[in-house]
């Protein structure tokens, strides 16, 4: 039987998308909820909150921004490896998506997600995916031909042990997941996209730098504070932009050419620019 909140959520979801008068059968309606929150980045609506489900907006500041101010992605595919409650996932699709694939380990959190794309109407170009416990790397349930414009992710920030699915949120024993981020990306992220990855952590930071130079792959620190004087967690999180190296082109007959500039290689209109941005390696 359904508790009283499940119900409340069913009904709520009827009653704000009309779901074509009938309750949505790809909705679970069997968690708790822990909270409901307004912010100015969705004005006038409510992201709902379920229990053991991660929330803590501060992470992902600049990143919101960048969706919501400068069109981070419009037009663009794009891919979120730990959703949550899936707040990054719809402002992509509010501000001009052409598709989203949502992830996450927490069976909560995949319908958590899902609840508030149906509530903001939002889910027909979103999809939400369960990981499985016993194969849970960054790519476990996204399709060999599948590559994106954008991969986003607010990852676990600490090393630490994994004893319930909420733990997830919070820690990435050895770093697994972010460690299997990066080496996905020649795969998955198409030759002009680009990664950002969220960090409060100085430890995980200095880790993205070292494991991106280990895959030639270029990161920049999309922040103006100095990471030596913070603290070692820290909020607001820190911004990473992640891209691949453009390959030399040698023909035969030929010099090799220089590989393009930044400007060359992506479509720039609606990406952040690269002034005043620091932390490069």
């Amino acid at each position: 039987m359904r508790s009283l909140k499940g119900m409340l959520l069913m009904i709520a979801v009827v009653l704000h998308t009309g779901c074509r008068g009938k309750v949505r059968d790809d909705l679970s309606y069997d968690y708790e909820v822990k909270q409901t929150w307004n912010l100015d980045d969705l004005p006038h609506e409510e992201i709902v909150q379920f229990e053991s489900v991660f929330w803590e907006p501060q992470d992902t500041t600049e990143l919101r921004r960048l969706i919501i101010s400068e069109n981070l992605a419009d037009g663009r595919s794009v891919l979120e490896i730990g959703t949550g409650t899936g707040l990054l996932s719809l402002l992509c699709l509010r501000h001009g998506a052409s598709e989203v694939v949502a992830t996450d380990i927490n069976p909560a959190a995949v319908a958590c997600a899902r609840y508030n794309a149906a509530n903001l109407n939002v889910d027909e170009n979103l999809s939400v995916r369960q990981v499985s416990r016993e194969d849970s790397a960054a790519y476990a349930v996204i399709e060999a031909n599948e590559r994106f414009d954008l991969i986003l992710s607010n990852p676990p920030w600490e090393g630490g042990t994994v004893s319930q699915p909420a733990d997830h949120a919070f820690y990435d024993p050895d770093f697994e997941l972010l460690d299997s981020i990066l080496a996905g990306l020649p795969k998955h992220l198409k030759p002009a996209g680009r990664c950002y990855l969220s960090y409060g952590n100085k430890q995980a930071i200095r880790r993205v730098q070292r494991q991106a130079a280990k895959h030639d792959m270029v990161v920049k620190v999309l922040d103006d504070r100095d990471l030596e004087t913070l603290s070692e967690d820290f909020l607001p999180g820190m911004l990473l932009e992640i891209r691949l190296k453009s390959p030399k082109v040698e023909l035969p007959g030929h010099k090799p050419t220089a590989p393009p500039t930044a400007s060359e290689d992506l479509p720039t209109d609606n990406l952040p620019s690269e002034d005043g941005l620091s932390g490069e390696s």
